[in-house]
């Protein structure tokens, strides 16, 4: 493969166009052997780049000019990615050991090959074959090596090269101060998460000491990352996650020292963006044991007690003080010991939250009574937060129906209902009223509350116009139409004013016996549809446009369609694709 193609990939050039960050991790990829070359020739090459996934790398000149494409994202906004490199630096090198240098062979090379039993003809050859061939095959696989260096130094009683780990978690994470963006994101954390599984594979090996403090190293660098990687996709709250459960893990075989990892793991939560160690004595309570956990205290405790003297209110919300807190409430949680938690939370219950943490804990305790009232007091205390309150209720509803109070658990979701009336709160309420048998009285009982409520707002509104965003009014409906009342959630609607996202709901359900109530909402929805302006809202408005034809069709009204469509040829007929819509339906 010599010409023009390689006279323009000096390396020089291809460090050039890549830039640092793509060149170093191109390099990498070169010498891991990623690269199949399927086609080249003096002005062409064509190959696979194993990298987070395989991607194709097409390389060329024209013109007397380097053109590239890959199908890698950052490939497909035309930039010379680290595929690009690796490609380059292949053919820069004149190594053609994978290269198809036809059309015709890469044709063949692409049938399906004939079965082989490579057990059985493994199981043929004598140890020094099988020794070479592994031995050659970890020469160009950094994981196999790794994994087979692992396993012969266990067998030994030896260690493996923990600094050599170490530069390979400074490489993979490069904090070089440049930035990662989002595009790249993904494939950054796949080259991570690559690593992360290695030293999964060390643990496995016998090394789970070593990997111990790996781990805390890695997340160290993954909590720089922070600052240089754009992590819209979660890719790092990923990486801290698998980070955590590698560390727990590597901590639970190796029994390290229990005062060591305290402190270690006090130093990891309270400085930490990432969450791998929130809560950690809780996490790690079998771990520390009680020396353990005793020392996380003795760590924890007098921050937390002058954070709770000299704070503000204000304060409460700051970093440092929201860490110290979790960490006691850790603390607490890996003791076993509710009252502490009470001690640790009874200042700063900030949501519904808190007080079922709580609750559990006692209940976990086998204090049932305490359990309920505090999940009642959580209730009770942010009787506002409808979207907060739920699994406290739960909560409570379950320990009720344990204790045989089944119409309480009742009364609890008619109480939410009430508060907060919605038709998934009615079809909470009436799932435990059946285990109650006491459905049909609750889903009355229901109902007629909401056109009461209704009825009063309609009294309240001196205008009387219709009141289209009322909440007992969009509730009341929505529940008829959940119990197939469609005459009665028309009625509601037309008399009391409806919200506009339920009308279409409501035609759907009474357009095949009231075809001409229907029609108007059909074609007012239509055009809302055009004027988006957009492609899909044509499609829309096309859909329920044969809506409204059927309906038409069925109420004999047949011309109320062709007027429709007629206005909507006459005020969009520059909408050149709604007009084609309309042509492909005969329209």
């Amino acid at each position: 493969m010599v010409g023009s193609l390689v006279s323009l990939l000096t390396a020089g050039a291809v460090a050039e166009l890549a830039g640092p960050r793509s060149y170093a991790r191109g390099v990498g990829y070169h010498h891991d052997d990623r690269v199949e070359v399927q086609l080249a020739s003096d002005c062409r090459v064509e190959a696979l780049v194993r990298g987070t996934m395989p991607y194709w790398v097409c390389l060329w000149v024209e013109g007397r000019q380097l053109d590239w494409s890959c199908s890698c994202p950052i490939g497909e906004d035309e930039e010379f990615c680290k595929h690009c490199v690796a490609v380059a630096l292949v053919v820069s090198e004149g190594s053609e050991a994978a290269v198809v240098p036809t059309d015709r062979t890469k044709k063949r090379s692409k049938r399906r090959a004939p079965a082989v039993d490579l057990a059985g003809y493994l199981s043929t050859l004598d140890v020094a074959e099988l020794v070479e061939l592994l031995v050659g095959q970890a020469d160009a696989d950094w994981r196999l090596r790794e994994r087979l260096v692992a396993r012969a130094a266990a067998e030994a009683g030896s260690s493996i090269d923990e600094r050599e780990w170490r530069r390979r978690l400074d490489v993979v994470f490069a904090p070089h101060g440049d930035f990662v963006p989002y595009r790249e994101a993904v494939g950054w954390a796949g080259e991570v998460g690559d690593v992360i599984d290695a030293l999964g594979e060390l643990v496995d090996a016998g090394h789970a000491t070593v990997v111990i403090g790996l781990a805390e190293r890695a997340h160290r660098l993954a909590d720089a990352a922070v600052q240089y990687v754009d992590d819209s996709g979660g890719e790092l709250s990923e990486i801290s996650a698998r980070l955590g459960e590698l560390h727990l893990r590597a901590c639970v075989l190796a029994d390290p020292d229990r005062v060591e990892l305290a402190g270690r793991l006090v130093d990891l939560e309270l400085t930490s963006d990432l969450d791998a160690f929130h809560r950690a004595a809780a996490t790690y309570a079998v771990v520390l044991g009680g020396e353990g956990l005793e020392e996380y205290r003795r760590l924890v405790e007098p921050k937390w007690r002058k954070l709770r003297t000299a704070g503000s209110a204000d304060d409460r919300w700051s970093t440092t003080q929201y860490r110290v807190r979790e960490a006691m409430i850790g603390v607490a949680l890996g003791g076993g010991d509710p009252d502490d938690l009470v001690t640790v939370k009874k200042h700063d219950l900030r949501s519904p939250a808190d007080y079922l943490e709580v609750a559990e804990s006692l209940r976990g305790a086998g204090r049932n009574d305490d359990a309920i009232a505090w999940a009642r007091r959580g209730l009770d205390a942010f009787p506002e937060r409808s979207w907060q309150t739920p699994p406290v209720r739960e909560f409570l509803a379950g320990i009720l129906r344990d204790i045989g109070d089944v119409d309480g658990a009742v009364e609890l979701f008619w109480q939410a209902f009430e508060s907060h009336p919605s038709v998934d709160a009615y079809r909470r309420l009436l799932t435990e009223a059946d285990l109650a048998d006491q459905r049909v009285a609750w889903s009355d009982r229901a109902i007629d509350a909401l056109r009461a409520q209704v009825a009063e707002c309609r009294r309240e509104d001196a205008t009387a116009r219709p009141i289209v965003n009322s909440t007992p009014a969009v509730a009341l409906i929505e529940i008829l139409l959940f119990e197939g009342d469609s005459d009665a959630a028309w009625e509601t609607a037309t008399t009391h004013g409806c919200a506009s996202r339920l009308w279409l709901t409501l035609a759907r359900a009474r357009e095949r016996e009231h075809p001409d109530e229907v029609i108007p909402i059909y074609e007012r929805e239509a055009f809302g549809q055009i004027d988006t302006k957009k492609n899909q809202g044509y499609r829309n408005a096309v859909d329920l446009l044969d809506r409204l034809r059927s309906a038409a069709d069925r109420s004999a009204r047949p011309e109320q369609f062709s007027q429709v469509i007629a206005e909507v040829r006459s005020r969009h007929k520059p909408k050149r694709n709604l007009m084609a819509l309309l042509d492909q339906r005969g329209w």
